[in-house]
């Protein structure tokens, strides 16, 4: 979801609202409520940060420099009464003025990491755009996102098991996809589609022999947003379609061992209704 820019000042108001207790590691400060802490919590939000600094460090040179503050919320109605006053719909929140995110305990670790590791993406990676007063597409936004908090699990998931088996109509065609904002969307399955497709192209857009491509692919789109130029000068693809035929042809072959990686069990941390097994066409047979 997107990240919430607040003034310093409502943010300083918020965190003072509740009495939160803390535990520290060296890239973090965990804000927790009252006695209640996650078993281990530390340990697996260090072994967050190793994998982004890994794959996101590029974006937010920052975080290996300041801690980064994590509010979590003993449960779902606390999180929703609380004072930073989320959206309902909402699993988490980042704000960067700050450098915090904000979540709450779902009663499994392996989902708080996964909500964790999506919302400190969207942190790091937004953090590079607003250097330059901008904000990333929102399809590549939330896709590394997807493709981040994949990472916190062991085993291929979900999303890249839909991403294999799912029909080919389940995609809209590129030129229109790229146009679609997925706060239009009408039902949760065409909002499936939409997070699957874009964690798609981000995996081929990233994939190991590429990552340098998607620094300077980035780089492009911070400077200025034109798809077509932007895919031409950082990939030498010279439009949507033709990146549609290429991430048709490497999707048919994405167990290729070059292409592997260690991708999760579950859905999108932004999306609660995902179900791999139901996917549908959007907008075609």
């Amino acid at each position: 979801m997107r990240i919430l820019f607040l003034a310093v000042f409502l943010f300083s108001s918020f965190a003072q609202a509740a009495e939160w207790k803390t535990k520290t590691s060296p890239h973090f400060t965990v804000y927790y409520e009252g006695s209640w802490a996650p078993n281990s919590i530390m340990l697996e939000v260090e072994k967050i940060f190793s994998k982004m600094r890994l794959n996101i460090a590029m974006f937010a040179p920052w975080m290996n420099k300041y801690k980064t503050k994590i509010y979590i919320y003993a449960n779902q109605e606390n999180y929703l009464n609380g004072e930073f006053n989320p959206p309902k719909w909402s699993k988490g929140l980042a704000f960067f003025s700050k450098k915090a995110v904000v979540v709450f305990d779902m009663g499994d670790i392996r989902k708080l990491k996964a909500t964790m590791a999506h919302e400190l993406t969207h942190l790091y990676f937004e953090s590079y755009f607003a250097e330059k007063m901008k904000y990333p597409p929102q399809w590549l936004n939330e896709g590394l996102a997807v493709f981040m908090e994949e990472m916190t699990y062991s085993e291929e998931g979900p999303w890249r098991k839909a991403l294999k088996y799912s029909p080919v109509d389940t995609y809209v065609r590129f030129p229109d996809f790229f146009r679609l904002e997925v706060d239009r969307l009408s039902n949760s399955q065409q909002i499936a589609n939409w997070y699957l497709q874009s964690y798609g192209i981000v995996l081929y857009l990233y994939s190991p022999k590429k990552r340098l491509m998607f620094k300077n692919f980035c780089d492009l789109v911070r400077k200025k947003y034109d798809l077509e130029d932007n895919l031409w000068d950082a990939y030498r693809i010279k439009s949507s379609l033709d990146l549609q035929k290429e991430w048709l042809k490497w999707r048919e072959n994405i167990d290729d061992e070059s292409e592997k990686s260690l991708f999760g069990e579950r859905g999108s941390a932004s999306f609660n209704n995902f179900k791999a097994i139901e996917f549908k066409p959007i907008n075609g047979k």
